[in-house]
Formats: structure tokens, sequence, C-alpha cells
């Protein structure tokens, strides 16, 4: 009987040996896999940081693109809007130069007449506008 219980003893011993070994080696293990998770998840929201700084930047660039889109256009109706008041323009100086010289040519004749003081308005008016439009565009009437 003592030597039952001396190999009881010795196999209790060593299975609370092996159990302390492996408790050790699964506290290793699991403080590894703590740390593997924890650098997983750094990596994760480094990657999600990262998509969305590239979103981001995707978002500006069209924000640019929109900008610079509206700046063109912008610039388009604004030309488009200055010939067409060019013309306009000229098109008032073709039809009213006529009687607007008529009228600083004989224009003392008239002195008494109730519209002298109306085209000499109209007269010093129609030079200011006229004054407007380019130099190039004047010259070639």
């Amino acid at each position: 009987m003592e030597i039952a219980l001396v190999v009881l003893s010795i196999v209790c011993l060593s299975f609370m040996i092996a159990y302390s070994a492996i408790f050790k080696k699964l506290k290793v293990v699991n403080e590894a896999f703590a740390k593997t998770v924890i650098s997983y998840n750094a990596l994760l929201s480094s990657s999600e940081i990262n998509n969305n700084i590239s979103q981001i930047s995707n978002d500006l660039d069209i924000h640019k693109e929109n900008f610079i889109k509206f700046l063109s256009d912008s610039r388009d109706w604004a030309f488009d809007y200055i010939e067409e008041v060019q013309n306009g323009l000229q098109d008032f100086i073709k039809n009213v130069e006529p009687s607007v010289i008529y009228f600083e040519k004989y224009g003392l004749v008239t002195e008494g007449s109730p519209h002298y003081q109306d085209m000499k308005l109209v007269s010093d008016n129609f030079k200011k506008l006229k004054q407007l439009l380019p130099e190039e565009i004047n010259d070639r009437r």
C-alpha cells in the first residue's frame, strides 16, 4: 500500500508539474493571441483611416473639378454676355448715329424746337456710350 501511495504521489506530482507547465504555456499563448488581436484591430482601423482619407481626397478632387467647371462655365457665360452687349451697342450706334451726326451738324438751327434739349442729352450720352466699346470695334465702324 505504501508503494501504491508512492506511485499515486508521483503520478499526482507529475500531473501537477505538467498542468503548471501547460498553464504557463497557455498563458503565453493567450497573451500572444491578445497582442495579435490588438495588432489586427490597429491595422484594420489604420486601413479604415486610409480608406477614409482616400475617400476624402476623392471628394476634394470632385469638388475641385466642379469648381473648375463652374469657373469655366462662368467665364464662357461672361464672354457670351459681353459679346451680346457689344453687338447690341453696335446695332444701337449704327441705327442712332446718323441722327446724332445730323443733330450735331444742324442742331443750332433746331435750337428753338421742343426736342432740342432731348436731342442734346441723347447726343452727349451717345458719345459716352460709344466710348464704352473697345477701340478696335469703334475703329471698324
